[in-house]
């Protein structure tokens, strides 16, 4: 009995055994090698045990920063309770003066926040010591203006003395040019002068004194067209002498400012009779039109249209005294853009003002649209080429003015 006990056992444990072998070699195993332990593992999260999402292509991480709106500039609270300086680098009650306080008058009304607006007078050294004054006491804070005269870029490099540069500064906008045409008694050798270039017989001019830059301007176009011309000093200067010049006979032409359109009111039928006749026009064509008697004469082409390109370029600097600097409002270049912008628009805006209309063609004797007046930009482009030639257009001063 015991032995068929001890036999039944070993039967069983070689059919185990034979089962694990058969189980193995099933599952590919190999059992022969040495297991290997393996460390314990965490307990899968919901995450790791999502199904895998399918790979999509990455992008590549755009480097630049998305841009941050600037605030809005608020040109209101920056201008509200303010007060804005408009300096006259002459006396109360000069013509710049006049404007300079019409200016300060309607301008405000067209800022945001509507400042104040007073006028500064520093008057001295026509125009040096408030020119002065300006640059040594004015910030870029749109709270200074400075409304030239005297004060310009060919006093900048004529006159001693002078500490202000306009190359620091740009410009709010022109308010006017002067119509400057040169005029010739009706007896005159000639009538234009085109005709008179390379001419022979002589002809006379009346001028104030030898030391002026109208004279210096006048002797240039002399030498650079040939004109047959004799300078005639001590005549005077200003529409009063204008008048005498030609009810007396003391000179055959004259230089005047403002003539053209004065004329017909002062002494009637001069023009249109021929007493006097329109002899070259010096100021930019826009600023002339019919003068209440005559039409400007088809045969009267700008002055610049007979020079060369590098007597154009000398000339537009010298005239700046009557073009973009004759009447305008500078600021300095340190201003900050949105405020220059604010400005600018105010300005423009006061032109189309009917009041402030009235009271510019009570100072000028034209409507606004015929005064001349400038955008800031091509007062600025005035100023660039002024700074570009200003060796030249001193070298031409010095050629004929007195040292």
């Amino acid at each position: 009995m015991g032995i068929r006990i001890r036999t039944w056992r070993l039967l069983m444990g070689l059919a185990i055994v034979a089962g694990l072998t058969a189980a193995l070699a099933a599952c590919g195993s190999d059992p022969t090698a040495t297991p290997t332990p393996v460390p314990p593992t965490a307990t899968p999260t919901a995450e790791a045990m999502a199904p895998a999402a399918t790979a999509e292509p990455s992008t590549p991480a755009d480097p630049t920063p998305t841009p941050v709106p600037a605030p809005s500039f608020d040109a209101e609270a920056y201008f509200s309770g303010k007060t804005i300086r408009v300096v006259v680098a002459w006396d109360p009650g000069n013509s710049i003066d006049a404007h300079a306080r019409a200016v300060s008058r309607y301008l405000p009304r067209y800022i945001p926040g509507n400042p104040k607006a007073i006028v500064v007078n520093k008057d001295g050294a026509a125009g040096t010591v408030g020119g002065n004054w300006w640059h040594e006491n004015s910030e870029g804070d749109g709270l200074w203006l400075l409304a030239n005269t005297g004060a310009n870029p060919i006093s900048q490099i004529l006159r001693p003395g002078v500490r202000y540069d306009f190359r620091d500064y740009t410009s709010v906008g022109g308010i006017m040019q002067r119509t400057t045409m040169w005029i010739a008694a009706g007896d005159a050798p000639y009538s234009r002068i085109q005709e008179a270039s390379g001419g022979t017989e002589e002809f006379t001019v009346g001028l104030n004194t030898e030391s002026e830059t109208g004279t210096a301007k006048v002797l240039a176009l002399a030498q650079w067209l040939d004109l047959p011309m004799r300078p005639l000093y001590g005549i005077g200067s200003g529409f009063s002498a204008f008048l005498t010049t030609f009810d007396r006979g003391d000179a055959q032409s004259y230089v005047s400012g403002s003539a053209w359109y004065r004329t017909p009111g002062s002494r009637p039928g001069w023009f249109a009779e021929g007493h006097v006749q329109p002899f070259a026009m010096l100021g930019s064509a826009e600023v002339f039109d019919n003068n209440g008697e005559i039409d400007v004469p088809d045969d009267l082409p700008p002055i610049v249209e007979l020079l060369t390109p590098e007597q154009q370029a000398i000339w537009s600097g010298m005239n700046l005294e009557d073009t973009a600097f004759y009447r305008g409002l500078f600021t300095p270049k340190t201003i900050e853009p949105e405020v220059l912008a604010v400005l600018r628009q105010a300005m423009a805006d006061m032109f189309n003002d009917p009041e402030y209309q009235e009271i510019y063609e009570s100072l000028v004797g034209l409507p606004v649209d015929q005064g001349g007046r400038l955008a800031p930009e091509v007062v600025d482009e005035a100023l660039d080429n002024w700074a570009a030639n200003a060796d030249a257009i001193k070298a031409v001063y010095t050629q004929f003015l007195p040292s």
